[in-house]
């Protein structure tokens, strides 16, 4: 049976229904143009006969078709798997029904780092791509026709300067940690969406997997409505958090290519970036108010490089405790000292993974604190705490709450406090303290505990079994084993500035 995407009319009818409580044929004859809304599935199996009968089974999670001064190409996106990395891709061909544009596959993500995705690129005819459903037939070296795999494209063809990529909801119910913030999603979910528009974030594209509560309908349907946001929604929903995240951050990367200048691919909802150096980037002592829409570009100027030579900007984060359940986020003003290390490495001289926003054109793959593979060149920019950093928002401190208390006052995002507060009661129609306070005690579904899947070798996501084959430990990465099966798989290449210790 042919999986295949739905048509944007029939999702958003799907979409409507689901989300409104009251009759809404009246708000879809309105606002139908508006909302964007795709359906994944995952596509049908296609079987790779390789050589002597040895057969290996593709199965994409997601196809993208973009078009444009990006490149013109329908992106097949594939789970890692070390096996299907070395079997020579290349060999492998697309076409239409036709046969007529037969090319070969391109492939990113094999390079050396943590691998989370294969893509695979489909050279495709610019002349076609207004079309809206594309079959795309795979075959081998001898022409043999292995299967195919079938989309629509209905992707909005606006251009943004800033997107930012929103993953799914979740709460962690492992070991003890994040309880407390996970509890929060989504009050942390609807916080964060107001403060990046009210500062200039483009787009949103939010990703939903398999069922969906009411809450979660509820806080996503204006910004849906608004055109603010466009829902990639999977059917199939993976169990474990990463794995999920994994799928949203590539598939954002490709609906991004020739829609977006810069991506924001992985900053959670907890997290929330700032300008510090307003007055060497902009040359103002004050913030522009939409700062998302100008400050990767001036980054870029100050550092004395041009745009097509960057691939990305990394940040630090200073870790801040949480507010109570009816206040926002932001109105904590109290941070530990130096920005956050990675788990394992607390100490002098020792730094954590950053977060970054990307450049769309340069970027092939990425994993969750950089870009995994990139164009030939190009360079990440990592800046100073004294011109960006994020506030990150989190409670309990992994690890380090009584070595590293929150003893530094920090009142930088004081001064939106008021303006969100009005922004949420305009969009919302509520009380934004009331609103607050509900959504803190509204608690998604608990995902999959962590240690479970890193007990449990044939459960884990092929990416994690890639970076570390034989076995990872329920301490994540700690210990000596840990320390040679990431040396061995090329992982510490990736590392950035001094983590080497958190693993020894």
């Amino acid at each position: 049976m042919r999986h295949q995407m739905h048509s944007l009319a029939l999702a958003l009818a799907a979409w409507a229904v689901a989300a409104c409580a009251e009759d809404c044929s009246s708000l879809l004859q309105a606002r139908a143009p508006v909302a964007q809304y795709t359906v994944v599935e995952q596509q049908e199996e296609i079987v790779w006969n390789i050589a002597r009968g040895t057969n290996y089974t593709l199965q994409f999670f997601s196809v993208v078709p973009t078009f444009g001064a990006d490149g013109n190409y329908i992106a097949l996106l594939h789970e890692f798997d070390p096996v299907l990395s070395k079997l020579g891709a290349e060999e492998l061909y697309c076409s239409d029904a036709s046969g007529v544009h037969k090319t070969q596959l391109r492939v990113y993500g094999r390079e050396k780092g943590i691998p989370v995705s294969l893509i695979f690129h489909c050279d495709w005819p610019e002349e076609q791509s207004e079309l809206e459903n594309f079959e795309v037939f795979l075959e081998n070296e001898e022409g043999k026709t292995l299967g195919k795999v079938a989309v629509n494209h209905n992707t909005p063809s606006a251009k943004h300067q800033s997107v930012a990529c929103v993953r799914d909801v979740f709460m962690l119910d492992h070991l003890g940690l994040d309880r407390v913030n996970e509890t929060l999603a989504y009050k942390h979910l609807v916080e964060w969406l107001e403060f990046h528009l009210y500062h200039g974030m483009d787009h949103f594209f939010v990703y939903t997997f398999g069922t969906v509560d009411d809450v979660y309908e509820e806080i996503l349907k204006p910004y849906l409505l608004a055109g603010a946001a466009t829902r990639i929604h999977f059917k199939t929903r993976p169990d474990f958090h990463r794995q999920r995240q994994y799928w949203s951050m590539t598939d954002c990367l490709y609906r991004s290519k020739n829609h977006a200048t810069w991506v924001m691919p992985t900053v959670d909802r907890d997290e929330y970036f700032r300008v510090t150096g307003p007055s060497e980037l902009f040359g103002t002592p004050s913030v522009p108010k939409n700062y998302f829409h100008t400050v990767w570009d001036a980054i870029v100027r100050h550092e004395g490089k041009r745009e097509e030579d960057v691939k990305s900007i990394t940040f630090d984060l200073y870790r801040f405790e949480l507010p109570s359940r009816d206040e926002l986020t932001i109105s904590s003003t109290m941070r530990q000292a130096e920005t956050q290390a990675a788990p394992f490495s607390r100490g002098e001289g020792k730094k954590g993974w950053p977060k970054f926003v990307y450049n769309v054109k340069n970027a092939n793959s990425v994993y969750v604190h950089w870009v995994h593979s990139s164009v030939h060149g190009t360079e990440d920019l990592h800046i100073s705490p004294s011109l960006g950093v994020a506030n990150h928002y989190r409670s309990p401190f992994d690890f380090d709450e009584h070595e590293f208390p929150a003893n530094v006052s920090d009142t930088t995002l004081q001064t939106d406090v008021v303006a969100l507060e009005e922004a949420l009661a305009a969009r919302f129609q509520r009380n934004p303290r009331e609103f607050l306070k509900y959504l803190s005690h509204k608690h998604p579904a608990p995902d999959v505990p962590e240690s479970n899947w890193f007990a449990a070798t044939d459960r884990l996501p092929t990416s994690w079994k890639a970076a570390l084959p034989e076995y990872i430990p329920v301490d994540w990465f700690g210990g000596a084993a840990g320390h040679n099966l990431l040396a061995e798989n090329g992982i510490f290449d990736q590392l950035k500035r001094d983590d080497l210790q958190m693993f020894g």
